[in-house]
Order: C-alpha cells, then structure tokens, then sequence
C-alpha cells in the first residue's frame, strides 16, 4: 500500500496537538499494517463525502482518506475533530 498525504492534511496536523499529533501517527501506522483493525472503526461516507474512507484516532478526532485502485494508493486528505472534518 502506497499512502500519500494530501496538503490540506498536513496544515491540519500541524495545528494539532502534540498529544493529537501522537494518536494520529498511532492510528496511521496501525492502518499500514491492518487497514481494518477494529481499533480503526475503518468506514465509508455517505452523502457529500461519498467515496471517502473515515478512521478513528481516539475519541473525537478522524481521519479522512480516498482509495485509488483498491488499496494500492491512499490518499490522506483530512485530519481533525469530529465536527471539522465532516
């Protein structure tokens, strides 16, 4: 699996916190090595994000992603709280 992070993810992780930061580097290693481990809570969108991918970081904070030939590339395209991202 390649994965890429699109620029809009990386101003948002940055505006992170240090203890946010963690949980998603966390989240996003666990996702390399299983994309859906149960920890993740991996699953689609619907409505105006259909064909967008949401994981868990902890409790309030997602991350978004898209799929490009199955799971050969993923693209990371948001990261925040709950409400922001959807």
């Amino acid at each position: 699996m390649i994965i890429r992070y699109a620029s809009a993810f990386k101003r948002r992780f940055r505006k992170l916190t240090v203890n946010q930061q963690d949980r998603v580097e966390i989240a996003l290693r666990l996702f390399a090595s299983d994309p859906f481990h149960p920890q993740l809570r991996n699953h689609k969108l619907k409505g105006s994000r259909e064909g967008v991918r949401s994981l868990s970081a902890g409790y309030d904070l997602r991350i978004l992603y898209t799929e490009k030939d199955g799971h050969a590339l993923v693209l990371i395209i948001a990261v925040g709280k709950h409400q922001a991202v959807y």
